[in-house]
C-alpha cells in the first residue's frame, strides 16, 4: 500500500523533473556556476522530531545542470523508507508518465536534515549505488 501511495506522489510530481524545469532552472541561474553535481530542495525537508528521521521533501540531484535523480522522503508517515528516482539526459519519466528507474531505500534517521548545494563523494556514491541512497 505505502509503495503505491509513493508511485502516486510520484506521478504528481512528474512536471517537477521535465524537460521544462530544466529548462527553467538554467534560466533563473547561470550553468557555469553550477559545474559539477548539486542538489536543490523542491519539496521543504521535514524532520519529524519524535522519531528523527526524515519524513517528506524531494530533492533534485543536477550535474552541470542536468537532473541526474531525485529523491521523495515521503508522505509525512515515519518509516524510514525513501525513493531514488533516476534520470536519463535530464529527464526522469517516460511519455507515459512512468518513472524510468526506481529504487526504495532506507534512510538513516538521525535527526539530519538536508540543505541545498554541492554534494560530497559520499552522498554520490550513494546516489549512484542501486541498494541505497544519499542520507541525510
Amino acid at each position: 500500500m505505502k509503495f503505491f501511495q509513493l508511485i502516486l506522489i510520484i506521478t504528481v510530481c512528474t512536471l517537477s523533473c521535465s524537460k521544462q524545469t530544466i529548462y527553467d532552472l538554467k534560466q533563473e541561474t547561470d550553468c557555469e556556476k553550477w559545474d559539477g553535481y548539486h542538489k536543490f530542495i523542491y519539496d521543504p525537508i521535514i524532520v519529524d522530531e519524535e522519531c528523527n528521521c526524515v519524513v517528506a521533501g524531494k530533492v533534485k540531484y543536477l550535474q552541470n545542470c542536468e537532473t541526474k535523480a531525485l529523491i521523495h522522503y515521503g508522505d509525512g508517515e515515519c518509516d524510514n523508507i525513501a525513493l531514488k528516482i533516476s534520470c536519463l539526459e535530464g529527464n526522469c519519466y517516460d511519455k507515459d508518465g512512468n518513472p524510468y528507474d526506481v529504487h526504495e531505500f532506507t534512510i538513516d534517521c538521525n535527526g539530519n536534515s538536508i540543505q541545498n548545494g554541492e554534494v560530497n563523494a559520499n552522498e554520490l556514491d550513494d546516489l549512484f549505488d542501486p541498494s541505497t541512497g544519499p542520507q541525510p
